[in-house]
């Protein structure tokens, strides 16, 4: 019986472990992974800034719970991850959810990485948070979180950005 000696075994498994590495580019990535160069709006979970109520309860149905009696008001659905807030004329003034949405293409959804949103959408502009550490006098900061911020057409796309992964996105008018 032959004998297999520790540094022969590493080398066998960095040999096969090479073979299973390679680069994505937009030749090689699938369809979520390739630059959108589409020109339709941006939505999150299909709303977009600017929409009225009836338009919004078309994409998405009858809200299971609106808060808020006079002037804005916000609405959520029952088995969705979205929520809606109404300016008092009933315009959509900014909206939360789980998918950033093209044409009625998703494009990502929440938990994509920061990599891939970056090869959809490109570079945007990095909005990083921190804290102060130690006492009431602090000369250092610990990172808290990034934001990947985008404008589409008048609205500012916000993707916060948790450790490796995307959380709910967020868009609202440009300031």
């Amino acid at each position: 019986m032959k004998t297999v000696r520790p540094a022969g075994l590493l080398i066998a498994v960095l040999l096969a472990l090479t073979g299973c590495y390679r680069e994505v580019s937009d030749a090689t990535a699938g369809p979520a992974q390739r630059r959108y160069t589409g020109t339709a709006p941006w939505t999150i979970d299909g709303v977009r800034p600017g929409q009225d109520f009836e338009a919004v309860k078309r994409r998405l149905g009858e809200p299971r719970e609106i808060r808020g009696a006079t002037g804005q008001r916000t609405a959520t659905w029952s088995g969705r991850d979205t929520a809606v807030t109404f300016a008092a004329d009933g315009r959509v003034t900014e909206v939360m959810g789980s998918s950033v949405e093209a044409g009625g293409e998703v494009l990502f959804r929440a938990g994509a990485s920061e990599a891939d949103v970056v090869q959809i959408l490109g570079p945007g502009k990095v909005q990083k948070s921190h804290r102060p550490t130690g006492g009431v006098i602090s000369l250092t900061r610990v990172h808290t979180g990034t934001a990947l911020l985008y404008d589409n057409n008048g609205v500012r796309f916000e993707l916060p950005v948790f450790g490796e992964a995307t959380g709910h996105f967020l868009a609202r008018r440009a300031p």
